[in-house]
């Protein structure tokens, strides 16, 4: 038995109510508690709010673990991101630039680049910082899980650049392996931003179903 588009409003102004501030975090939840609650109602024989009431009060403990912020989701994030490293196309992206780099790492181009790269990066690292909070916090008003967790992996790769690249100081005597490593970390961090992306879009299209 689907819930109607009214129910599914229901779940969620419940959720807000009970603080689940986070948007994706929230879609997630409406997610798996209307599939238990569909499921239930069809059993059941039994309308939604005394299967909605039921489900949540046997299930809050549970339910609501998904809204907690524990200190080490970063790890979990860590762990994310290199999976995200490991997967084919990233190892191909990231082979595919190591040997265009050594390829022309005598090009008068490149050898600029290479001098200023990590201050490119750092430059980069900021505005895309910036961006998030500007358009999710400030303009749009709005907090999405997604975003807080991309935010440690960006916060990681901000200060790896700063302390191991240095990038206010002389780049010249910086080793082509650090800075390929570091080149490395940030098409993965690409990659792993659009995973992340995709799967929150996922839910949503699932959702509109």
């Amino acid at each position: 038995m689907k819930l109607s588009k009214e129910q599914i409003e229901f779940i969620d102004k419940f959720l807000q109510r009970n603080d689940v501030e986070f948007i994706d975090i929230r879609e997630e939840m409406i997610d798996h508690i209307a599939s238990a609650v569909e499921e239930k109602m069809t059993h059941d024989n039994a309308n939604f709010h005394d299967t909605f009431v039921s489900y949540v009060n046997f299930n809050r403990k549970e339910l609501f673990k998904m809204n907690k912020i524990i200190w080490w989701f970063s790890l979990s994030e860590i762990k994310s991101f290199l999976k995200c490293f490991l997967k084919p196309i990233c190892l191909f992206v990231n082979f595919f630039l190591i040997v265009l780099f050594f390829l022309f790492r005598t090009n008068e181009n490149v050898v600029l680049f290479k001098e200023n790269m990590s201050f490119y990066f750092i430059v980069s690292l900021l505005v895309i910082g910036m961006a998030n909070f500007i358009y999710f916090s400030i303009i749009k008003k709005k907090k999405y899980f997604f975003i807080e967790k991309n935010s440690i992996v960006l916060m990681i790769l901000y200060w790896i650049n700063l302390l191991m690249l240095k990038p206010f100081e002389n780049q010249k005597s910086i080793s082509d392996v650090l800075l390929i490593f570091f080149l490395m970390l940030c098409v993965t961090y690409i990659f792993y931003t659009k995973e992340q992306i995709q799967k929150y879009l996922k839910l949503i299209k699932r959702r509109l179903l």
